[in-house]
């Protein structure tokens, strides 16, 4: 960072660099010939990353000059954000780092500096590899239970994993169902690692041995997301089933132990709002890496319990107080809600760019950085992530069931590019409710699936934020079992 200058001043003048430069026509046309895909040396965002690197990749004239000229831009780069060459070639060795980068370029090549920003491929694919479940949760947004009878086999769910490396998906997170019932699971993993991509996993936490613990760290498993519902047994099993408990802190136990980054995940209703102070307390006790306050979907088995969704007002007092830990825990604390991002502005702590953020909760980088959360835009659904379900199929979003294709049969690019669902998830100008015109609209955006758990419409307004007050009020005067028909409410309120 220039000496100086303050970290807020610095952000605005990268954020003037990203939208300026960066949208200007005749940088986009040198960015966009630099970005391209070459069909005889492959993705040149990745052979200059490599040239950079020294590695020295056979490329053609064209490649060649492409490398030239986005070195010089990261040289520009890495000069002007005060980072070494040492940090930065540490970086660009992950491979997860440079297809991150180059998806990152290409997309702005492709749809320009916008804000919120576009990936050119999901940085994030959520794979729920199985439907089957050793657990019945009362919550569950895929309804998991018992294996479906066109649920991807060991071979095709290989070749999935091929696909979506060829398109230059940089990260793999595995859920379900419960991943570990899945018999073919590590050799599906090996498959991740050999192509380069990063993986981590979602757990119910009851299956996790110190042997299956122990084969997801030697294998590279960034993460593991354990879920965890409550500080008491009573309140956990209720969600969960008869001693779920008990062997979901095993689970946990054993992860810590073997080395693992272990996140605590807690879905959060009526039902256990009260002790989200104590589950905190626990996952610092137990070891864990950070903390996650998951959004309460009413996908799958969760519209069947949608009443014990909890309201505007005691969402916004649960985001203020998760804001206010921030800095006073031992680990990091997140929330899938977009609206953490403003709850965090609110009382002086550093925007959340989206919910696996943690870089922003470092004071070292905070201020500095908050002038990508415009342009991470919070919700991330459409735009860097989507997900797959066991049988191959495409969705938005893990929590949103609209089938937009299927690794099958359809490219991954293609449905990316141009599904009609994906488009429309971007336009943030045509949401509806306070979605479309609030002044966080960029940062935030709502989440996309509440919208359409709550109004079967992409563009809704998501009724978890206080400014959609009004709109929840209506589904709540609506019945005591709040409608989920399309078209329920209408988009402007009288």
């Amino acid at each position: 960072m220039n000496s100086g200058m303050d970290s807020k001043e610095y952000a605005g003048q990268m954020a003037g660099f990203v939208e300026h430069w960066l949208g200007n026509p005749a940088s986009r046309a040198v960015l966009k010939f630099a970005a391209a895909r070459c069909p005889q040396c492959g993705r040149r965002i990745d052979l200059a990353l490599r040239d950079f690197l020294g590695l020295s990749p056979k490329m053609c004239i064209k490649c060649k000059a492409s490398s030239s000229v986005i070195n010089r831009l990261l040289s520009f780069l890495i000069e002007k954000n005060n980072i070494s060459r040492k940090d930065a070639e540490i970086a660009f060795a992950d491979p997860m780092w440079r297809k991150g980068l180059s998806s990152v370029m290409e997309g702005i090549a492709e749809f320009g500096p916008k804000k919120p920003f576009t990936a050119f491929v999901p940085f994030l694919v959520v794979w729920n590899i199985t439907r089957a479940c050793n657990l019945s949760c009362k919550h569950c947004y895929e309804s998991a239970l018992v294996k479906d009878s066109d649920e991807l086999n060991t071979e095709e769910a290989l070749k999935a994993v091929d696909g979506l490396a060829e398109a230059g998906v940089a990260y793999l997170a595995i859920s379900g169902g419960e991943p570990l019932v899945r018999k073919d699971l590590f050799e599906i993993i090996q498959r991740i690692r050999k192509n380069e991509m990063a993986f981590s996993i979602a757990t119910n936490g009851t299956l996790l041995t110190r042997e299956n613990a122990r084969q997801l760290k030697s294998l590279g498993c960034l993460y593991a997301q354990v879920s965890l519902d409550g500080a008491k047994p009573l309140t956990h099993n209720r969600f969960r089933g008869s001693e779920a408990f008990e062997r979901t802190i095993e689970g946990i136990k054993n992860a810590v132990s073997e080395g693992l980054l272990v996140g605590i995940a807690m879905t959060v209703t009526q039902h256990n709002y009260k002790e989200v102070p104590a589950a905190l307390d626990l996952a610092e006790k137990l070891g864990a890496g950070l903390f996650m306050h998951y959004n309460f979907i009413p996908a799958g088995r969760g519209k069947e319990i949608i009443g014990l969704d909890i309201s505007p007002e005691k969402r916004e007092e649960l985001l203020a107080w998760l804001a206010g830990q921030i800095g006073k825990r031992k680990i990091p604390v997140l929330s899938t809600a977009p609206q953490f991002s403003s709850a965090c502005k609110k009382i002086g702590k550093p925007c959340a760019l989206t919910h696996f953020d943690v870089i922003s909760q470092d004071t070292k980088f905070g201020d500095s950085i908050s002038f990508l959360a415009d342009f991470v835009g919070g919700c991330g659904a459409g735009r860097l992530y989507m997900a797959m379900e066991p049988n191959g199929d495409f969705e938005p979003c893990v929590f949103m069931p609209i089938k937009i294709g299927n690794i099958r049969k359809d490219s991954l690019l293609e449905t990316w590019h141009k599904n009609i669902a994906l488009n429309k998830m971007r336009k943030r100008e045509e949401f509806w409710g306070n979605c479309g015109i609030c002044e966080n609209r960029s940062a935030c955006g709502g989440c996309r699936a509440r919208a359409y758990g709550y109004f079967a419409d992409v563009q809704g307004p998501d009724p978890g934020c206080i400014k959609n007050l009004e709109y929840w009020k209506r589904l709540k005067g609506e019945s005591k079992e709040i409608s989920l028909v399309a078209g329920v409410m209408p988009k402007h309120l009288p």
